[in-house]
This record gives structure tokens, C-alpha cells and sequence, in this order.
């Protein structure tokens, strides 16, 4: 199938109607999906004005931008300001640390550059033999077997800053957080395609069983996530808390092999902290000990006190599906793309940012 069939409008309505038909009875129902690109999609295609009021889509922690803590971003600036290059991705730069972003000290002649893939990374450090190179690691699943791709071989003078984190541990959180107002209850999980490629179906399906949770993996295109709606309403009805593979033109049941590989050899899983989150229990990447002089944090003597400042911004409770973006009183007032308060403003895969972007209200 081509691009146009995944987008075709008659078969959205259609979808629609069975969506509409199907949840008459059902209550209110509450799905999260945990990606950006899923948000985007939703956002770009008024896919929440095709469903029925009692059927409700809302953001997770799926932003790898919005949930790098202050402290990590705090950690990059502390090495800028040793005299260390440090390579990041654009949507990175301004993301608020304690007392200012990269893009700040970026500003003041520090060298933070910004790259399209870790590989321009490695390509400066060789080019640069007498610099020291670090790259701000972010990312899920998706990114990180780059990563370890690059620790594994890389000049001597390159090292990563890992931010890496995992989408299973912080969707469990979100499942089983007695901190998470009860209005934020999960009936049904949209799970990311990016990441499923990569690790497969097996890692959610613990999830189903034990929290007696459906979930669909899914695709992002428009039609790829009504489908997928539509499937998680039949799976809630008849109470099937299993895993459904709505992707199987790019995700396989075991995922990627050689990738989960490479992410073992290089990382192990550490307890981290997502921002706006407290401690996850193994929801992080950690460069292993035999990679050591490739880790910036076992490499340099980092030394940061970083706290969370208070802003008002709302970008936590946003994360956790608790609130919508245009919820948070600093929306399109005090936070803007032009001078972002919070990180879920600042990525293009964050939901306000999104939200700013396609002018969509609930």
C-alpha cells in the first residue's frame, strides 16, 4: 500500500462510524499513546475530532526531549563550560536546565554544536584529534543501538553523555503510580512503532497480562492509528488484554536481534529519573564498565546540584496524560516556540509544541 491509502478519507469515515457505532455503550474510555510522531499524527489530521466524546486519545511520556531531566541537561552545559565540545540535536538546545539552556551558553561562545546523527559526532572528534567530543545521547529504543554502535567503535577522544530510556518501564509507572490522579486511568495503550521495531511485541506483553491492559501497536499514518482505536475499543469489550500487532509491515515479533544485541553488549538498565517524573526502575541506559572510557560521565568528573525550577509549567502533568497542553495556563501566553518555558514547547515531538503548531484545542 501506498502513502495515499493510509490517508484515504473515505475509509477514515468509515472507521469512524464503526468507532462511534461500537463505543455507544462502552463509558468513557481513555487511550494513551506514548510517541511524538503519534501526536503529531493525531494533531496534523483532527483525528480526535472523528471520535466520540466518551473516547478520548491523550499524550504520554513519548518525547525523549521532554523527558531529558535538568540535570542531564545541566551535566552538557558543565562540560561546555570545561572547554569540551559537546554535539547534540537540535531539539535539544533549548531545553531549560537549572540556570539556563545549551542554546544559551551556545550564545556566549561555548562550543555545543548541533548534529543531524551521532555519526557527525564521531566524524568531528576524528577530525579534531586533540578535541575531546561528547554527544548528548537522548532517545528511546529507537536511538539508542546508534549509540551503542558508536561507543563500541569510535576514536579515543569521542565519548556519550547517555540520556537513553526505555518505553516499557515508564508505561508500567503510568499503569501502576499511585501518584497518578485517577482521572488519568489507562484503559488501553497505542504503543509506538519506532520503538517496537527495534524491540518487538514480547516487552509489552507482560504489561497486558499483569494490568489486565490492551495494546496495539501501530503505524502513523491517519488510518494507522483510527485502526488502531478502533481495534483497542473491541479488545476492551471483550475484555482481551493482549498485544495486537497493527504494524506487521515494519515490526516483527522479535523485533530487531541485532539491534537488542549491540543495546545489551554496550548498555546495561539503570533506575533513572524522567522530568517530571520520580525514580523509574529500570527505565535506563547506562554505558557498561568495559566502555568506560567511551562514558563522559565515568570519563570527566561531572559535578552539578541541579534542581527543578519552578515555572508553573504544567509539562509533567501533560507527560502523564493528566492534562491536555492548552490546560496549562503558560500555553501560547508565557510559553511559546520563540521562548519556551517547558520542554514539551521545545521539541517537535513535544505536545504543546504540536498542539501550538496545528492550532488544535481538546
Amino acid at each position: 500500500m501506498n502513502t495515499g491509502d493510509f490517508r484515504n478519507r473515505m475509509l477514515a469515515q468509515k472507521a469512524s462510524a464503526k468507532i462511534n457505532q461500537l463505543s455507544q455503550d462502552m463509558g468513557n474510555v481513555r487511550i494513551m499513546h506514548v510517541c511524538g510522531t503519534h501526536e503529531d499524527t493525531i494533531s496534523r489530521f483532527g483525528i480526535r475530532s472523528l471520535l466520540p466524546d466518551n473516547v478520548e486519545i491523550v499524550s504520554g511520556p513519548g518525547c525523549p526531549v521532554c523527558v531529558t531531566t535538568t540535570k542531564e541537561v545541566d551535566e552538557a552545559i558543565f562540560l561546555a563550560k570545561k572547554g569540551i565540545t559537546v554535539t547534540t540535536f537540535g531539539d535539544m538546545l533549548k531545553v531549560p536546565g537549572s540556570n539556563g539552556s545549551l542554546a544559551d551558553i551556545k550564545a556566549q561562545g561555548y562550543d555545543v554544536r548541533v548534529v543531524y546523527s551521532i555519526t557527525d559526532s564521531i566524524k568531528l572528534a576524528e577530525n579534531n584529534p586533540s578535541r575531546e567530543v561528547v554527544h548528548l545521547a537522548i532517545g528511546f529504543e529507537t536511538t539508542a543501538p546508534s549509540t551503542a554502535s558508536a561507543v563500541m567503535d569510535s576514536p579515543k577522544n569521542f565519548s556519550a553523555l547517555s540520556c537513553h530510556r526505555l518505553i516499557p518501564p515508564a508505561m508500567e509507572f503510568l499503569l501502576n503510580d499511585a501518584g497518578i490522579q485517577s482521572s488519568a486511568k489507562v484503559d488501553g495503550f497505542i504503543d509506538p512503532g519506532h520503538v517496537s521495531v527495534i524491540i518487538g511485541v514480547e516487552p509489552y506483553e507482560s504489561l497486558s497480562s499483569r494490568y489486565k491492559i490492551p495494546q496495539v501497536i501501530s503505524g502513523f499514518e491517519p488510518l494507522d492509528v483510527l485502526f488502531g482505536v478502533l481495534r483497542l475499543l473491541e479488545m476492551i469489550k471483550d475484555a482481551d488484554y493482549s498485544v495486537v500487532n497493527n504494524y506487521p509491515r515494519v515490526v516483527k515479533y522479535n523485533g530487531n536481534p541485532k539491534a537488542k544485541h549491540i543495546l545489551n553488549e554496550v548498555f546495561e538498565t539503570i533506575d533513572v529519573k524522567w522530568r517530571g517524573f520520580p525514580l523509574i526502575p529500570k527505565s535506563g541506559l547506562e554505558i557498561r564498565d568495559e566502555f568506560a572510557c567511551h562514558d563522559a560521565r565515568k570519563k570527566f568528573v561531572i559535578s552539578v546540584e541541579s534542581d527543578e525550577v519552578s515555572t508553573g509549567c504544567r509539562c509533567s502533568d501533560i507527560l502523564k496524560g493528566i492534562i491536555y497542553p492548552m490546560e496549562c495556563p503558560l500555553f501560547k501566553t508565557k510559553c511559546t516556540p520563540e521562548n519556551p518555558v517547558g520542554p514539551c514547547m521545545v521539541s517537535s515531538e513535544g505536545a504543546c509544541m504540536i498542539a501550538y503548531k496545528y492550532k488544535k484545542i481538546i
